[in-house]
């Protein structure tokens, strides 16, 4: 998705599906991961397997570089199930849809399902996380 034009919130209908984002996570970013996160234990080091977490924020990543939050949004909650080991050799494919979209007052929730699928188009990982939103204003 790098390249294409973020949407802004007000771009974003309940039901859209953002573009398919598909990476790999490979020992140099896995290694990044676990310096930047402060593990120490040699298990994802040696073993050729992604930390679960490491899926999950490659996948909020992929989610960010489709649209743009205004300043002031809040990432409220997050729930993620991790289904299904990741080897540094798996092609991911993230997948979001806005699951919700509701407006109170001056803020705004958005509600957003993240699937990631290996190669194999066996799930990985399932999950949503949501966020509330400012009012927009015109400088953003």
């Amino acid at each position: 998705m790098p390249g294409e034009p973020k949407l802004e919130y007000n771009q974003l209908e309940t039901g859209y599906d953002f573009p398919p984002s598909s990476y790999q996570l490979d020992s140099a970013v896995v290694v990044a991961y676990l310096e930047a996160v402060g593990e120490t234990s040699r298990l994802y080091r040696d073993s050729g397997l992604v930390p679960p977490l490491a899926v999950a924020a490659r996948a909020m990543a992929a989610l960010s570089d489709g649209m743009r939050l205004p300043p002031g949004t809040i990432h409220v909650s997050q729930e993620l199930e991790f289904l299904s080991a990741v080897n540094v050799k798996d092609t991911l494919t993230s997948r979001a849809r806005v699951s919700r979209k509701q407006s109170r007052g001056k803020f705004h929730m958005l509600n957003i399902d993240l699937n990631v699928f290996n190669q194999k188009q066996q799930a990985v990982l399932s999950g949503k996380t949501s966020f509330i939103l400012p009012e927009p204003d015109d400088g953003w």
